[in-house]
């Protein structure tokens, strides 16, 4: 799977295109529609949907403009488990809760999606409404069993990362 990142609004917010076997999912589109729809384009691929880790204006922001203009859905009902194909590479749906209460990770072959929940040297906000230090605690601990070491990890905001087994827990005594 090919990953691009692209950087989009006032807080700088990661929106990735996800692309495989020239399908492509994106994630995340949070401002400048415009931008997001150029770079889809260059790829040639189709778009099969859009997802969204958290409902923060800087994720879901191009929301509308990216559905109607590729005539695709923003995927807003998934489960715990749930499986997105997108070409031959399969996302399983991790609810990780903490920053958001419906805040999700999407895990693939040897990386992960973490939106705001974890980032490199530092978690998402828990003070913002909804926010809960007891669920970002329970989320980091689940992202830690299923993120392998070595695996990279792209994350709502600043630069991807290695993950290193235990980073993730680093985080939860300053929680609760």
């Amino acid at each position: 799977m090919i990953i691009e990142k692209i950087a989009v609004g006032i807080l700088q917010a990661n929106c990735y295109l996800l692309i495989d076997d020239n399908e492509l999912a994106v994630v995340d589109p949070g401002d400048e529609a415009r931008k997001i729809i150029s770079e889809i384009e260059k790829t040639g691929a189709e778009v099969k949907f859009i997802i969204n880790t958290h409902d923060h204006f800087d994720h879901i922001g191009a929301n509308d403009q990216i559905a109607q203009k590729f005539g695709v859905k923003v995927l807003s009902e998934l489960k715990e488990g749930d499986i997105l194909t997108v070409g031959k590479s399969k996302l399983e749906v991790v609810k990780t809760p903490g920053h958001t209460p419906g805040g999700i990770c999407l895990i693939g072959e040897n990386f992960a999606i973490s939106g705001d929940t974890l980032f490199e040297g530092n978690i998402g906000r828990t003070d913002l409404e909804g926010g809960s230090d007891r669920d970002m605690s329970a989320s980091l601990k689940v992202i830690d069993k299923l993120i392998s070491g070595g695996a990279t990890v792209y994350p709502g905001h600043g630069e991807s990362f290695q993950y290193k087994k235990g980073m993730a827990l680093e985080f939860i005594d300053y929680l609760v």
